[in-house]
């Protein structure tokens, strides 16, 4: 089953960055509605320090409405010069907690990389919706061009429920992919009481859910300390010219305090090519 209904963070100052480009394209070929969610934070700071009647909110106000119609205004023809039913709606509020509760309403969430130079959002928003939305998150670079998304599909795999979770999230794009490599980490999970494992072959899986015209799929080791996981699993992307990298978001959560992995974290703030993850 492909993705039905698609939502995309639209920036304040950036309404068609590369990130709303890839969720149009990904939703003309996969047949989805695309909603554009316009996250104003700073306004919501302004309407909790002052009354609603104050001329600084009235022409932050006035001045998000513009900004509100224009932005859909360009989606709108964006989306309909590629065929693609289009939704619109705005958010005032912490980027990513407006996030994590509209993408529980939605199969996939499109949202662009944190700039730690740049960034105004507050916190690194795809670190925070991943912990929150329940959805998979697909994150789009900062930089660079992606006119092509899942042709080569690279799944980081090792056994944990984290992964399985993002293998399961991305078999929309197993099913159209040309290519898929799996690339094989080391497990951290113990079965004290099993005696005799299963044969299980995460690469036999997922060639049963590939399409008819997909090259084999390949299984290689990632052979590297683990401190250097996630290093090592942009290096395989980038020498096998993936397209596409999937795997699980790990992380340790503390009432609502989220903690990534280092290797998550790694590839989150470092990955040169789109990343599907889920939690």
């Amino acid at each position: 089953m492909g993705f039905k209904d698609i939502l995309v963070h639209v920036r304040p100052h950036a309404v068609d960055g590369e990130s709303v480009q890839v969720a149009l394209r990904l939703a003309a070929w996969h047949g989805a509605r695309l909603t554009g969610l316009l996250t104003l934070r700073d306004l919501a700071m302004l309407k909790l320090l002052y009354p609603s009647s104050a001329a600084i909110v009235e022409q932050r106000v006035q001045e998000a409405a513009r900004l509100a119609t224009d932005a859909e205004e360009r989606l709108r023809t964006l989306a309909g010069s590629g065929g693609v039913e289009f939704g619109f709606q705005v958010g005032e509020g912490d980027t990513a907690e407006l996030l994590g509760l509209a993408g529980r309403y939605h199969d996939l969430v499109v949202i662009g990389q944190t700039d730690p130079g740049t960034e105004e959002l507050g916190v690194d928003v795809p670190e925070a919706a991943l912990g929150t939305c329940g959805r998979p998150v697909l994150v789009v670079p900062r930089q660079g061009a992606f006119p092509v998304v899942g042709r080569h599909v690279l799944v980081a795999w090792n056994g944990s429920r984290e992964s399985a979770r993002a293998v399961q999230a991305a078999l929309p794009f197993i099913a159209l992919a040309e290519r898929i490599t799996v690339l094989l980490g080391r497990s951290k999970e113990r079965y004290p009481s099993i005696t005799r494992r299963p044969p299980v072959d995460i690469a036999v899986h997922l060639a049963r859910h590939a399409g008819p015209g997909c090259a084999p799929v390949e299984a290689v080791p990632l052979e590297v300390p683990e401190a250097e996981a996630g290093a090592g699993i942009l290096r395989h992307a980038a020498a096998g010219g993936a397209d596409l990298l999937v795997m699980g978001a790990y992380g340790r959560s503390w009432l609502r305090e989220w903690a990534l992995g280092g290797a998550t974290r790694h590839v989150l703030r470092n990955a040169p090519l789109p990343v599907l993850m889920a939690h």
